[in-house]
């Protein structure tokens, strides 16, 4: 269910929007933070996953550098992590790192 969700409305075929899987292949996690050195380093897992989104327009708000998306059900089954967040809003360091807000 998970997987149809997120190739049909994220085209993961593609490769542009990567899973928690591939995620965690592409990153040392350690209770749900990355720990990998890069643009991620220090954020939660499923950071990359909307930075991702961001990327390919998919933002549900954009405003002054931040992108926010409004958090699903299916999102919360890919990313328990999330618990009852209603939103993800993140943002571009001048440093060119990834942070949640």
């Amino acid at each position: 269910m998970e997987a149809n969700r997120i190739e049909k409305e994220y085209d993961v075929e593609a490769g542009r929007i990567r899973t928690r899987q591939q995620i965690e292949r592409m990153y040392t996690v350690s209770d749900g933070r990355i720990e990998s050195p890069g643009k991620f380093e220090g954020e939660m897992l499923y950071v990359p996953f909307y930075w991702d989104l961001f990327l390919e327009g998919m933002a549900d708000f954009e405003d002054g550098g931040a992108c926010r998306f409004v958090v699903s059900k299916e999102d919360r089954q890919m990313f328990p992590e999330l618990g009852n967040r209603k939103r993800v809003t993140l943002m571009l360091r001048g440093d060119g790192f990834v942070m949640e807000l």
